[in-house]
């Protein structure tokens, strides 16, 4: 069956162009960096976008004389009738210039282009070659969440790790770069770095899965997993962006940090790692095995393996005679939330689970401990979608 998912607002049908490869070479070798090097490097470049309908993220790719070049996701600035600002690390704020909307059609990548001019002098990106980033890389996303009771200029920056998990060829609104990472609304639009601190894409889908329940109906399950629209995509969008490549900062030499091997996996973060990539790959039956596969090495793993091991027993459902899989994946779910009790998308899934059992009760048990969690971490969009189903359920 298939796994599909969400950007933070809505859905729209495939991409249907394709990626070109970068063209600016710079020779000196890649270095990779630590993860406090990273965020030393994000920070400068990375920028808050507000307005009265929400708040986003972004990365400076260019600077003319006093004007910046900021690069975020479309629907960070998709009204044209709204007016948007650029908050920037030093904590200032300037009204956006112009914002260019490159995704003008339903089948365009979601990506925009905003600037805005400033005395204050602040650094460049530098992008990679975003085909580099295979299965198994590591990335960073780099973004300012809406959490913790923070909106608009009251966000703090977080830099989140992660691992490439698949590069599908086409994806809705051009998000072909999937990673497992932890994110929230507000950091949509952030930059994804490579190991080396170079952008390689601009993040805005994740939240949710759809999963189609034993019943015939179509449910959202929390996943974890998140998409960027690769910054190759963006290359080749440059004359409709109005930049010229000799504005941007390149850097394609390889990464000096190898992607994750899956080929042959010898403990239990390797099998953990490949279920996950199978996972989002839609193929839960051999994800299952290797999340098996990493408890036999080490049986009290992590909460996240067990809540992965009830989404691939949940997307088995409805493609299976086998009704016990309904209950294994509660058992699963409820074994993450035993060893992580704030665990809210695991009570979110358990919730969805126990509906497709029969059991309203307990759905609307779990509902509730999710919204609560959601409400204390500050996910809004998540602890409204709790509460939507809570009010049908009541």
């Amino acid at each position: 069956m298939n796994i599909n998912f969400s950007r933070y607002d809505t859905l729209s049908t495939l991409l249907a162009g394709t990626t070109a490869a970068l063209t600016i070479v710079i020779s000196q070798p890649a270095i990779a960096k630590t993860p406090q090097e990273v965020a030393s490097i994000a920070g400068p470049l990375t920028v808050q976008i507000n307005s009265s309908l929400g708040d986003g993220s972004g990365v400076i790719i260019a600077k003319t004389g006093k004007t910046y070049t900021v690069l975020t996701v479309n629907h960070v600035v998709e009204k044209a009738d709204v007016k948007y600002t650029v908050r920037t690390s030093k904590g200032k704020n300037y009204q956006a210039t112009s914002v260019t909307r490159l995704q003008t059609a339903d089948t365009d990548p979601d990506l925009a282009v905003v600037k805005f001019e400033s005395p204050e002098e602040y650094p460049v990106a530098t992008i990679a070659d975003s085909d580099q980033a295979v299965i198994g890389t590591q990335i960073f996303v780099y973004g300012y969440p809406a959490t913790g009771g923070l909106f608009g200029a009251e966000r703090e920056p977080e830099l989140s790790p992660g691992l490439v998990t698949s590069r599908p060829g086409n994806r809705p609104e051009g998000y072909t770069l999937r990673y497992q990472a932890v994110t929230w609304s507000g950091m949509s639009g952030g930059p994804v770095f490579d190991s080396e601190g170079r952008v390689i894409g601009l993040h805005g889908q994740g939240e949710f899965g759809f999963a189609q329940t034993s019943s015939g109906e179509v449910a959202p399950i929390k996943t974890g997993f998140n998409a960027a629209v690769p910054i190759n995509t963006f290359i080749a969008k440059l004359v409709a962006a109005g930049i010229n490549k000799s504005e941007l900062k390149v850097d394609n030499t390889p990464a000096t940090q190898g992607p994750v091997s899956t080929a042959n996996p010898q403990d239990a973060q390797a099998y953990y790692f490949r279920g996950l990539s199978r996972l989002d790959q839609d193929n839960p039956w051999d994800a299952i095995a290797d999340f098996n596969r990493a408890l036999a090495f080490k049986p009290n793993y992590t909460p996240e393996l067990y809540f992965n091991i009830g989404n691939a027993r949940t997307l088995l459902t409805s493609t299976s005679i086998d009704t016990t899989r309904a209950p294994s994946a509660i058992q699963a779910y409820t074994r993450a939330i035993e060893a992580n009790p704030g665990f809210a998308d695991a009570y979110y899934n358990r919730a969805l689970a126990y509906l497709d059992n029969q059991d309203q009760p307990k759905a609307i048990a779990d509902f509730q401990k999710a919204a609560e969690l959601y409400k204390q971490g500050g996910r809004t969009s998540a602890y409204l979608d709790a509460l939507s189903r809570l009010k049908q359920l009541q």
